[in-house]
């Protein structure tokens, strides 16, 4: 049988492939005999293309990848797919922690992850012998029959690399900008080393644990390593950054991976994301910088303690902030903070702390979110009571809109500081050798009109 998967990007065009996709596709090609390839519309941000390669490749199925931002999109898509007669398949965070929503235009839906429940439906596919399969919802005569779910892959290592080779890597890698900060010339992609998150905050969790199960897993140093091997011979990489949630959780495995990437001679540079907490030891961090990390994404989120403890239960003190940006400077890596504005009950006084701290910080980097409470999230189970949340998911876009509304904040207050805290980061002296780096090239100055257009 012949499978497309699906990424439906039409907006924020971004250097970060769909890693889930590509482990899904990797899978199923390794164990079914199907003819799997990817489509993915972040080059070709179009319904006509989209229309144009499922007519010409005929799929006997579709699976569609869903987050929150992109349902619309993909519900466009699966309209597509249907009056073309083909089987759609759906999955990802959005349909997992609101399958209901996707019953309207799906025959399948896959909650949880995907590599062996989608390998399973295919080799049921021909009989439509769907009951035995774990984590799936499907139709039948149009009636949905709901399975139980799947337990979490317990050995990652047991996966393939994500079949990078079915996507249009050339292009990713030119406008991949994780160590930008650093050199906006590197040639660099992403990777996924564990799956899932200890941590609590309210803008993630309990999604994150409904997707990945409630257990943190790590892929092994020596399985993370040969991908990286690979992806250095195929792609002639330079650089790669720790896609995961928060990298350095084990000291101990951090220690080991950054062994192997000496041991094994891997000569890239890397970066990752990360939080406070867990960059106070100087020597681990020390570490990671001898064996290539040049660059640390770290969630700040707000100035305000009282947003940190109540609102986002972020389990980080503001003061260790500065000391752990200042401690990665000194050592040489660079830094960019992740900030959210506009959180329930979060008054213009804290949005003003917040630009005030950003602004102050070393950090050489900063995104300027706005805070959206995201479909299976603590976030929003506290909001809905109080607050008119929007049904359209698509105003869910954390760079540009908002999904509720607040009588003491409007929209148009909201955009005003966004772009007054994006302003003042950037104009800043301690950020003009960042913006002389992209001046000074045209790759430097299509990543950099890519990172702006987001917010605009």
């Amino acid at each position: 049988m012949k499978l497309i998967l699906i990424f439906p990007r039409m907006i924020h065009t971004s250097g970060d492939p769909p890693l889930g996709i590509g482990s899904i596709a990797a899978y199923v090609k390794k164990h079914t005999d199907a003819e799997v390839s990817i489509l993915d519309t972040t080059f070709h941000p179009s319904y006509e293309y989209v229309y144009k390669k499922l007519k010409r490749e005929k799929p006997d199925a579709i699976g569609i990848y869903v987050d929150t931002i992109m349902h619309n999109n993909a519900f466009k898509i699966a309209q597509i797919a249907k009056k073309l007669g083909i089987f759609v398949i759906t999955g990802g965070p959005h349909t997992t922690v609101m399958p209901e929503t996707m019953q309207k235009f799906s025959d399948m839906i896959v909650i949880g992850e995907g590599e062996i429940t989608i390998k399973e439906v295919i080799q049921n596919f021909e009989k439509k012998r769907f009951n035995s399969i774990k984590g799936i919802w499907y139709k039948k005569n149009k009636t949905w029959f709901k399975n139980p779910a799947r337990e979490p892959i317990h050995n990652l290592d047991s996966l393939e690399f994500p079949a990078l080779d079915l996507m249009e890597m050339e292009n990713y890698i030119q406008i991949w900008h994780s160590l930008d900060s650093f050199d906006p010339s590197l040639r660099g992609t992403n990777i996924i080393a564990s799956r899932g998150c200890p941590y609590n905050c309210s803008y993630c969790q309990p999604n994150l644990k409904a997707i990945f199960g409630e257990k943190f897993r790590s892929r092994s140093p020596e399985h993370v390593v040969a991908e990286l091997k690979e992806l250095k011979n195929k792609f002639k990489i330079d650089a790669f950054f720790l896609h995961d949630d928060t990298f350095n959780i084990s000291k101990v495995w951090v220690n080991k991976f950054c062994d192997l990437l000496d041991k094994e001679k891997i000569n890239l540079l890397w970066s990752c994301n990360s939080r406070v907490n867990t960059l106070t030891d100087k020597k681990m961090v020390q570490r990671m910088y001898d064996s290539g990390l040049r660059m640390i994404h770290i969630g700040v989120e707000s100035g305000s303690q009282r947003i940190l403890n109540e609102i986002y239960r972020k389990g980080i003190k503001l003061s260790d902030v500065p000391i752990v940006i200042d401690q990665a400077n000194k050592i040489g890596i660079k830094t960019l903070a992740f900030f959210m504005l506009g959180a329930p009950t979060e008054t213009i006084k804290e949005i003003k702390q917040t630009i005030n701290f950003a602004v102050s910080l070393n950090a050489t980097e900063i995104t300027a979110s706005i805070t959206n409470p995201l479909p299976g999230t603590k976030l929003l189970d506290v909001m809905k009571d109080k607050y008119k949340i929007s049904k359209n998911f698509g105003d869910f876009d954390y760079y540009t809109k908002r999904a509720f509304e607040d009588p003491d904040l409007s929209y148009k207050q909201l955009k005003k500081y966004q772009k007054i805290l994006l302003f003042r980061f950037y104009t800043h002296p301690k950020r003009w050798g960042y913006i002389l780096k992209h001046f000074t090239s045209i790759k430097g100055l299509k990543k950099m009109w890519l990172k702006v257009k987001r917010f605009l």
